[in-house]
């Protein structure tokens, strides 16, 4: 070996010192730092307390709105329509004028019944008259029995003729009164279905529509389920567990289609007593 070499190797010796001594130094700074961590303080822990309350489960549905009254407005009478005293979709009052038919036919038999009335009136006081004179005769013998039963007899006819008079009177004086035609409920009408001048049919029978009413407050909520439904709700009824709709008024809450919460409040009032065959569906309200 020479001089050179045994620098070289010698020098290789320092360096690999130096390193190693390094190393251990690196060694040593870094214990202390894992004692610190491992000597931190524990993370703080939350506690929290179980909450108990009552939960109320709630079944959402999909329905429709109705009105509690809807009515066809009809005439019961026929005539032409004279005039119209609503505005279309206006809401009006029980018993408010909507139509009115030509009163003058009417107007005429009233008249004519009247005077049927008095015509009879008179008639069976002419009768009546002849049958008291007819019972003197006979209690004094210058009567034949069968002439006073004939008189008692026509009195009682012409008294039947009276009666029959008055319920005549009695029934034209109703057609007079159902040429106004009224709203039978408070709501809102529809459009007119017959201008004015137009003959209508009136009557039970093949009447005219003339319009239709239907009530505003309250109003009626159309709910439809399930047959699973219907199973639920009858054996939470037998269980004891909730009453049924069709006797119990349990609570409903509905939502719009343009709102966020459920807030219009309600109650059932009506469970259907079938479950629709086509559908599987039960209707309740």
């Amino acid at each position: 070996m020479t001089i050179s070499q045994h620098a070289a190797f010698r020098l290789i010796r320092i360096l690999t010192a130096v390193a190693l001594s390094a190393s251990l130094t690196f060694a040593c700074d870094q214990a202390p730092e894992k004692e610190q961590q491992g000597a931190a303080a524990p993370p703080a822990v939350t506690v929290a307390y179980p909450v108990q309350k009552k939960i109320t489960e709630w079944d959402e549905f999909t329905g429709r709105f109705e009105a509690v009254e809807t009515v066809e407005i009809r005439s019961r009478v026929s005539g032409f329509l004279e005039s119209k005293h609503f505005n279309d979709g206006q809401r009006v009052n029980k018993g408010a004028l909507l139509f009115k038919i030509d009163p003058r036919p009417f107007e005429i038999a009233v008249a004519q019944a009247t005077a049927q009335v008095e015509q009879a009136a008179a008639r069976l006081q002419i009768a009546k008259s002849d049958a008291e004179r007819a019972e003197r005769l006979s209690r004094k013998g210058n009567l034949s029995k069968q002439r006073l039963e004939a008189s008692q007899a026509l009195q009682r006819e012409r008294t039947a003729l009276l009666n029959a008079a008055k319920a005549r009177v009695m029934e034209v004086t109703l057609d007079l009164e159902w040429s106004e035609v009224r709203s039978p409920i408070s709501g809102r009408p529809s459009d007119a279905r017959v201008d004015i001048g137009n003959l209508i049919s009136g009557g039970p029978a093949n009447s005219t529509l003339l319009t239709t009413v239907v009530s505003l407050d309250p109003i009626h909520f159309i709910i439809i389920g399930s047959e699973a439904d219907f199973l639920k709700y009858m054996r939470l009824d037998r269980s004891g567990k909730r009453t049924s709709s069709r006797v119990a008024p349990n609570p409903v809450i509905v939502r719009l289609a343009d709102e966020s919460s459920f807030k219009h409040k309600g109650n059932m009032d009506f469970v259907d007593n079938a479950i629709d065959p086509r559908s599987g569906t039960i209707r309740a309200r």
